[in-house]
């Protein structure tokens, strides 16, 4: 199985059959860089509906494209109104539930709950394209911007993928993560790093209790900053010395 990292939190997970599964859609990194439409894949797992998760998911499911899309209730029904035609390719996975599609189980998870704005939306993409995705979702942009954070595993064959995306806690909304790793039992975790978290996403990472840890969402994006590598590598070797982390460059694939 190959795994492919596309930047941000975008991962493309590519089965031995050739089935194409796709993380949290952003794929301005392909267009820079491939200058071709991004060819549809099999099925959509969405956490959350911030620009550089889901942005990119209505072009990718317009029309007659066959892909079927997984997430959360709420967000399956923002995105029925969106793109009237998903309604027959949207399977709506509420937390700890399962899926099988395309011979692949899907699982739902809730991931720690983020506090975020749109002041700080504007400075990670810019007013022009907050505007430009305010104005496509219309009344739907509340319903879609701030709607809870989800992690969604895959088992394929005996591996066990898990897409992993956490922020703060949150007053009184503490995800006891070390469950999510007992209930899944990952092989591989791919973990997000925020900056100035970079010590509690290591203690996340660690409670998963993959073999192997990716991490993803670390840049320096717009006017933030990226989060400190050393920081979160020093915890994670701490926390959990048996554990393998590896960093992957942008566009980089390796086999799982």
């Amino acid at each position: 199985m190959k795994l492919t990292w596309l930047g941000r939190s975008c991962f493309q997970l590519t089965t031995r059959d050739h089935t194409r599964v796709l993380f949290d859609p952003h794929l301005d990194l392909w267009r820079d860089r491939e200058k071709t439409p991004f060819p549809p894949p099999d099925v959509i797992c969405v956490s959350h509906g911030h620009l550089d998760h889901f942005a990119d998911v209505p072009d990718l499911v317009r029309g007659d494209s066959p892909t079927l899309v997984v997430a959360i209730p709420e967000l399956c029904r923002a995105l029925r109104e969106l793109v009237p035609e998903t309604q027959h390719r949207l399977f709506p996975l509420p937390w700890n539930d399962q899926v099988e599609l395309e011979e692949m189980r899907f699982f739902s998870f809730r991931s720690p709950p983020m506090q975020t704005s749109l002041y700080d939306m504007c400075k990670e993409f810019g007013v022009s394209q907050v505007m430009d995705f305010l104005q496509a979702c219309r009344r739907l942009a509340d319903d879609i911007l701030y709607l809870p954070l989800t992690s969604f595993g895959v088992e394929t064959r005996g591996l066990r993928v898990l897409h992993f995306v956490a922020e703060d806690e949150g007053a009184g909304n503490g995800i006891d993560v070390g469950e999510i790793g007992a209930q899944f039992a990952p092989d591989v975790a791919l973990v997000g790093i925020d900056p100035g978290e970079e010590q509690r996403s290591a203690e996340y990472a660690a409670a998963l209790g993959a073999p192997l840890v990716i991490p993803h969402h670390y840049r320096a994006y717009g006017q933030l900053p990226a989060a400190d590598l050393d920081v979160f590598t020093e915890a994670l070797r701490r926390l959990a010395p048996g554990t393998e982390l590896r960093f992957l460059k942008e566009m980089e694939s390796i086999e799982l």
